[in-house]
């Protein structure tokens, strides 16, 4: 695992040479902490791998950085997962009638 994250291999890569399912590697994680921890291990190596890729290249025109960037937001959500706050000015308008409110609330009080 942690050589193919060498390579910058993803999850389903690494399950699909493995010859797992993904419901397999979810089950060795939780029984084996070593294998999560060596998964865990070969996934920050694939993300160093693409962010290496792109600083090596950061002048170089003809580098497809926006392929990598795709990729890494596709494989490492949590870490490139864009946060935008929207700020939404709602009105409304309520008519209430406090003397019918009122003299329902005392009612009930009474009662």
């Amino acid at each position: 695992m942690i050589e193919l994250g060498l390579e910058g291999a993803s999850q389903k890569i690494i399950w699909s040479t493995l010859g797992i399912s993904k419901s397999t590697a979810d089950a060795y994680k939780k029984k084996y902490p070593e294998f999560a921890e060596a998964l865990d291990l070969a996934l920050v190596h694939s993300q160093a791998f693409y962010e290496r890729q792109m600083l090596a290249n950061i002048e170089n025109k003809g580098y497809n950085s926006r392929l990598v960037e795709i990729i890494l937001r596709g494989q490492f959500q949590q870490d490139y997962k864009e946060n935008r706050d929207t700020k939404v000015d709602v009105k409304v308008e309520a008519k209430i009638d406090f003397q019918k409110e009122i003299g329902d609330l005392i009612k009930a009080l009474k009662e």
